[in-house]
């Protein structure tokens, strides 16, 4: 019964790790989305970790 919430924790925990991670990365190197679309980068970022793990189910 546990198994199945501490599997879906640990992914949480990952994908959040790899989501502040990115968003530090994109806020140092300056890089945001084109055609004066800036607010957008955070949503990006996050539907690129989201797009990821998704196809990393198994």
């Amino acid at each position: 019964m546990l198994r199945p919430l501490w599997i879906a924790f640990r992914a949480a925990a990952i994908a959040a790790a790899v989501f502040w991670a990115l968003l530090t990365i994109v806020d140092k190197t300056g890089w945001q989305v084109p055609y004066g679309l800036s607010s957008l980068t955070e949503p990006l970022v996050f539907f690129v970790v989201f797009f990821f793990g998704i196809l990393m189910v198994k």
